[in-house]
């Protein structure tokens, strides 16, 4: 039967309080708890949109395997008998949401995954994406994928880290360089110049066979960020410096290990100058803040996953922190090809 009209107004009252403002997560879990438990005798559609959305609700409260869970649930409603009744919208938001809750999992340090781990969590990007198209004329499945990523160049840029994940560097490099693309396209310079530098790490953590295209994308890449301005968005800038002065030890790492020490030293030395100054700056801007008296810009406390949640400065990066395996690999996503590059590395002292 229909639901009730005490479960419709649950249901609103739910939505509301995540949807609404202000957004209050933990009274919109609670109510939508209650909505699941009273939707069970629904068609499978709506019980998907309702996992879906306790899913994003999880999300926001940190709570990414329970997200992982109800994206799953919505994922096995829409494939199955039925699903296909649900807005086409549905499916893609739930791979994308399981994909975004897996990685906010390793990233929190909450999760360790497998290469073969991390190729699922690839598999539902490229799945996001692909369905996120809108060209009709379109006919292969790569052609929809690029499509998709052109309209969410964000997520492309995830896909692309899932991929460094998995071992699959060449076409995590690919996918990094059709973000960067995807970024420039809509005039973002900042966030382009981001995934640029991390097609050529990608290629870093690779074998010694990419060594000459990992080091010509690096090398023409790095000095690109002198260029990049973002407006009033200094965090953002900050960003592009501090994943700068990443490339160039992935760069330097891979230049020693080809035993070219002096370019290696002087890519190691410019990282560090880089890492000062951005520390520097921001100290300089943070006393020019407490001199104002004004506020310091709001903390969201959420569920890393974005390019946009990439170290920056104050003390999140620094030379330093590249002889500590869990920054490497939790931070900055290295695989254990390319730590052990920048192991070899830091006897440079």
């Amino acid at each position: 039967k229909p639901p009730t009209n005490e479960e419709v107004t649950l249901l609103r009252d739910a939505l509301a309080s995540f949807y609404g403002q202000p957004r209050d997560s933990p009274r919109a879990l609670e109510l939508l708890n209650q909505a699941v438990d009273a939707w069970q005798r629904q068609a499978p559609d709506e019980r998907a949109a309702l996992y879906r959305v306790r899913g994003d609700v999880y999300l926001d409260l940190k709570q990414p395997l329970d997200a992982v869970r109800d994206f799953t649930t919505t994922i096995g409603l829409l494939e199955g008998p039925g699903g296909d009744k649900a807005d086409e919208s549905e499916l893609p938001a739930a791979r994308l949401g399981r994909a975004r809750a897996m990685r906010g999992a390793f990233l929190s340090g909450g999760k360790t995954f497998t290469k073969d781990e991390w190729a699922d969590v690839a598999k539902d990007y490229q799945v996001a994406l692909r369905l996120s198209s809108r060209d009709d004329y379109l006919e292969t499945d790569s052609e929809k994928e690029a499509d998709g990523a052109q309209r969410n160049p964000y997520a492309a840029w995830e896909w692309a880290q899932a991929l460094r994940g998995a071992g699959q560097y060449e076409t995590a490099s690919e996918t990094h360089t059709l973000a960067a693309f995807s970024f420039k396209d809509i005039g973002d310079p900042a966030r382009s110049s981001v995934a640029e530098l991390d097609a050529g790490i990608d290629l870093a953590a690779a074998g010694d066979g990419n060594y000459k295209d990992a080091k010509e994308i690096l090398e023409k890449a790095i000095p690109k960020t002198t260029g990049i301005t973002s407006g009033t968005d200094v965090e953002l800038l900050q960003r592009v410096i501090a994943k700068e002065g990443e490339a160039r030890i992935a760069l330097a790492s891979i230049l020693w290990n080809a035993g070219d020490k002096a370019g290696a030293e002087k890519q190691l030395g410019e990282a560090c100058v880089r890492f000062d100054q951005l520390e520097a700056d921001n100290a300089d801007r943070e006393a020019a803040r407490m001199k104002k008296g004004l506020l310091p810009p709001p903390k969201y406390n959420k569920v890393m996953f974005s390019i946009d949640d990439i170290a920056g400065a104050g003390g999140k990066v620094s030379c330093a922190r590249f002889k500590n395996d869990e920054f490497l690999t939790r931070t900055l996503e290295w695989p254990e090809s390319l730590r052990g590059k920048v192991q070899k590395l830091n006897k440079l002292g």
